[in-house]
């Protein structure tokens, strides 16, 4: 009776005992195929970023998986197909022969992604300031950025309507009447000196410089072929990158793109940064706005500095007291000589950055005049002095840029590289905000004992 009740409990043991090896088998079969699924799911990952833009990579620094994979229209469906590629073909290389059961690869989707364009232009600011610092590169361009001063200053459109009024003012003063041989009355031209030089601010500036107009490059785009005329807006709830360093960042653009003074003669564009600071269509009104805003600038500057030059003043009274309006009406006095000074601040403005455009330096505050009021009547703009410790034009440049929007710089930053991408490739569907830093994907797979699994990743280059 004994052996009976054993031989019944031995069988009972063994029955619970392998159901329970079993389901531990299984356990462990299921999760060893969700291993083996995770860590293919890494690698396919993986090898999806290995695949970025060469061209971007080479030409410019940064790391991104362009969508149009050399195709005519980027789309996310290109990434899939890819992603989906490099998991099958990891799936493939234990299929057959593993003895813990088979995976399926059921469905693959990329829900999210993280394009250049993102964050305003966040995320290649990101990678291009990180490429600065990787290689240790520093410009001398952004150093007067972190110095303090404001190399830009403020009141160029106040200096500018001021000399508008007092000219306006003296044209409505009356001008004296004198007797000529005949008994007849007639006006005495005013004669000032100062109208030629006012005359200028009508003209086209890099004549006024005498900049090499013939060897400017004839470079023209559309604004709408590109990010900033776009302006597609972000598409990523990924989590932003910190924000990186300005300064930096316009290191990178001087190390990358080319400028007047250092044209780069493989870019649809030479005077890319003179794109970034004005954002026109051509070489030609891009770096033409640049000088006329420099022009601006120094114009100020040298308006506020001239008032409190006893000796400008005295020579420019002197001037206009020889006029024979002058002499006949005292109401002109006043008005003309300050006329006077603005046309030698003026004149000293062009001198100045005909001096920047030839590769020389100007100080940046006003200390010695090249114009005197004797001279404001010539032909010829007067080359300036060159300060070997002041402000080069690739610094007031970089000022320039700095002083734009976030947005506005970072956008016309991404034009120039799709700009140069497509010229290099010959990809015409290149695009920035279609070129992706980091993305999420979702992974369904079925492995062989009832196992189904569901990876949920995002990976990155940063």
């Amino acid at each position: 009776m004994m052996k009976g009740y054993l031989t019944v409990f031995l069988s009972l043991s063994l029955s619970i005992l392998s159901g329970v090896i079993l389901t531990l088998t299984a356990l462990a079969i299921r999760n060893g195929q969700r291993l083996r699924m995770e860590c293919i799911a890494d690698i396919s990952m993986n090898s999806t970023l290995a695949e970025f833009e060469k061209t971007l990579h080479d030409r410019y620094g940064l790391f991104y998986v362009d969508l149009s994979y050399q195709e005519a229209k980027p789309s996310l469906q290109n990434m899939e197909r890819r992603l989906q590629y490099y998991l099958s073909e990891n799936i493939a290389l234990f299929q057959n022969s593993d003895l813990w059961g088979n995976l399926a690869l059921k469905n693959v989707v990329v829900n999210d992604v993280q394009t250049a364009a993102d964050g305003h232009g966040g995320s290649m600011k990101n990678q291009a300031v990180q490429f600065i610092e990787d290689c240790g590169i520093h410009r001398e361009e952004t150093e007067i950025l972190s110095s303090g001063d404001s190399i830009l200053g403020t009141g160029q459109e106040d200096a500018m309507g001021a000399w508008c009024a007092l000219m306006e003012e003296i044209a409505g003063i009356e001008l004296p009447l004198i007797q000529n041989d005949k008994g007849e009355w007639e006006e005495v031209p005013l004669s000032n000196p100062a109208d030629r030089a006012y005359g200028f601010t009508g003209s086209d500036v890099l004549f006024l410089v005498g900049a090499p107009i013939d060897r400017i490059p004839v470079g023209k785009i559309r604004k709408e072929d590109y990010l900033s005329g776009r302006d597609s807006g972000d598409r990523s709830d990924l989590q932003g990158q910190k924000e990186a360093d300005t300064g930096q960042f316009i290191a990178y653009l001087f190390e990358m793109m080319g400028n007047y003074r250092s044209g780069r003669e493989d870019g649809l564009l030479k005077y890319q940064l003179e794109y970034i600071a004005e954002g026109k269509g051509s070489d030609y009104e891009n770096l033409q706005a640049v000088v006329e805003k420099l022009t601006g600038i120094r114009f100020a500057v040298n308006a506020e500095a001239v008032f409190s030059d006893g000796d400008l003043v005295s020579e420019a009274a002197g001037l206009a007291e020889g006029l024979q309006a002058v002499s006949l009406n005292p109401a002109f006095l006043k008005p003309v000589t300050e006329s006077i000074l603005y046309a030698c601040a003026y004149l000293e403005a062009l001198s100045e950055v005909k001096v920047l455009l030839e590769g020389g330096r100007v100080s940046l505050r006003k200390e010695r005049w090249v114009i005197r009021p004797a001279m404001i009547a010539e032909a010829g703009i007067q080359g300036g002095q060159n300060i070997s410790s002041g402000i080069s034009y690739e610094q007031y440049l970089a000022g320039m840029i700095s002083a734009l929007p976030e947005k506005e710089r970072n956008y016309r930053a991404i034009d120039i590289m799709e700009m140069d991408i497509r010229m290099l490739t010959g990809n015409t569907g290149f695009a920035m905000d279609c070129c992706v830093e980091r993305f999420r994907a979702q992974i369904q797979a079925a492995g062989s004992v009832r196992g189904n699994y569901l990876i949920d990743r995002t990976y990155g280059y940063y």
